[in-house]
């Protein structure tokens, strides 16, 4: 086989089972693995045997299987390229990513076989199998008891207002929590029920489902907006009882559960997978909740400023209604006004035209002859005028006067009410005009 057609990248990542099938062509070269370590056998002063099996491991057959050797002098190097405490024993049940490089080796009486030496340690899982295992194998029960949890679980909230956190006493996390949701908290826009838990030792499984448990009894006391379970970073084996069966159990009992363990690189557990949201670290998960409690105040000004927009239209319409209307009535009262002054007026034009007419009879009267004259104060008398002798051409005479007049304004007294005491009048009659005055008459009846 041609050397430059078989030759693949060495920093290509093959899965062991690819490795083994390439090897039977081509045993000499260096590669990129992706394995699970199985055993760490020391070697004394040369370093350590490890025995990889495959990273995902499947299938009815027999798995494959390589020993590499990993040598004391390349330790401390790889050691300072991945930046932690790397200790051969605790690769047990990782995944690893490493390069290798493979050579022929002649075994005596057993023929030749591969060797392969660790050049390169370029990752390791921070979570071991067993690990992973135990979160798979919690969240496959809770499916099959048809428990809900996840994302879908989350309920928006239109006005958040208690909020639970489940932390450590005594921890950074506590501290980042209330950082952020203190200010909300004085205010009195949130109240923040604080319950104490152990996440590390024997005793975590048991504290944290008495801690999830009290939460269910505060959520039916007062209706829970947000439930947050907090603690800060560390190392993985801290974290085992957050994938425990009866923890994630006791979580998904809980409503709106949020998540924040661990800092950004934590591996996720179990909690992460049944919480309503998981966020990276504590402040991310207190984050949330104020963003939850920001968007109400937010919706409340909406809200507020749609009230007073149609407020301010109904007012507005209101007072157009009100001002047409009065604007209607005050016209109405004009035409009224105007009416009724027209009518005075055509009545003083009567009375003035009377009042002139009955002058001119008056002075004809003179003209002819026929004079009276009446004291202020004397009784009416009736007054005959005189004509030539002849009785024949005397104008006839008709009873009653035709027009009464106020002899200071000149005004025509139609009414009874009109009058006044002691009010100057003219009687104007057909033949003759009067002046009188009112004069208030007391009848007594016994």
């Amino acid at each position: 086989m041609d050397d430059a057609q078989s030759a693949r990248p060495a920093d290509e990542v093959r899965e062991l089972r690819d490795l083994l099938g390439w090897l039977r062509q081509r045993l000499r070269g260096e590669y990129t693995v992706r394995a699970s370590v199985l055993t760490v056998e020391p070697l004394g002063s040369d370093g350590h045997l490890l025995l990889l099996g495959e990273a995902d491991p499947g299938g009815g057959g027999e798995p494959p299987r390589l020993k590499v050797w990993l040598a004391a002098a390349d330790f401390a190097a790889f050691r300072d390229a991945i930046g932690e405490a790397l200790d051969p024993a605790a690769l047990v049940n990782r995944r690893i990513v490493v390069r290798l490089q493979t050579s022929l080796r002649q075994r005596y009486g057993r023929g030749a076989g591969v060797q392969a030496r660790v050049t390169a340690v370029i990752s390791v899982d921070a979570v071991s199998i067993d690990g992973e295992i135990e979160r798979e194998r919690t969240l496959q029960r809770l499916r099959r008891e048809g428990r809900r949890f996840g994302p879908g679980t989350w309920v928006e909230q239109e006005d958040p207002r208690h909020v639970v956190l489940i932390a450590a006493e005594f921890g950074d996390a506590r501290r980042d929590v209330e950082h952020v949701l203190r200010p909300l908290e004085e205010n009195g826009l949130i109240q923040l029920h604080r319950i104490w838990a152990t996440f590390e030792g024997p005793s975590a499984e048991r504290s944290l489902s008495e801690a999830f448990a009290r939460a269910g009894e505060l959520h039916r006391e007062h209706g829970l907006s947000a439930t947050l379970v907090c603690r800060g970073g560390g190392p993985v084996e801290g974290f085992q009882a957050l994938n425990a069966y009866a923890t994630v159990r006791a979580a998904t009992r809980v409503p709106n559960l949020v998540a924040g363990l661990g800092h950004a690189g934590t591996p996720l557990t179990a909690l992460d997978a049944v919480a309503s949201r998981s966020e990276p670290t504590p402040t991310a998960a207190a984050m949330l909740v104020r963003r939850l409690v920001e968007a109400t105040g937010v919706r409340a000004d909406r809200a507020l400023a749609a009230f007073d927009a149609t407020l301010a239209e109904d007012l507005e319409a209101a007072g157009r209604i009100a001002l047409a209307e009065a604007l209607q009535g005050f016209a109405a009262s004009l035409g009224d006004l105007a009416e009724l002054a027209d009518r005075r007026l055509r009545q003083l034009n009567r009375g003035v035209e009377r009042s002139l007419l009955t002058g001119l009879a008056a002075a004809a009267g003179m003209a002819t002859g026929a004079t009276a004259e009446i004291e202020p104060s004397a009784p009416p008398v009736e007054v005959l005028g005189f004509g030539d002798g002849d009785d024949d051409e005397d104008p006839p005479w008709e009873p009653g006067w035709a027009l009464v007049t106020a002899a200071d304004t000149g005004l025509v007294i139609e009414r009874y009410r009109e009058l006044k005491s002691h009010m100057p009048l003219f009687l104007h009659f057909r033949d003759g005009t009067i002046f009188v005055r009112v004069v208030p008459t007391f009848v007594t009846y016994n």
